[in-house]
């Protein structure tokens, strides 16, 4: 994880945001995108979420207090592995 500066509109206090990358294997279509977008940014402590399809992976800016492993957890439960 690294701390980000941030201009964009964010849940997040500033001062203690983080951006985290997670690796998704299993999406199929952009309807998965729509899903997983929507879950990540319902957890608590998540300002932005950007997965990207064509490259199977997941920008997400959130607290520092959210550990990763909830993140991939969310992932997984989704339907989708994540690394």
């Amino acid at each position: 994880m690294t701390a980000i500066p941030t201009s964009t509109p964010s849940r997040c206090a500033p001062e203690a945001i983080v951006r985290t990358r997670i690796r998704i294997v299993g999406m199929r279509c952009r309807k998965c995108v729509a899903g997983l977008e929507a879950t990540l940014a319902a957890l608590p402590g998540v300002g932005r979420v950007i997965v990207h399809f064509e490259l199977g992976d997941a920008e997400i800016e959130h607290d520092a207090a959210l550990p990763r492993e909830r993140l991939l957890e969310t992932v997984e439960a989704a339907g989708y592995d994540a690394v």
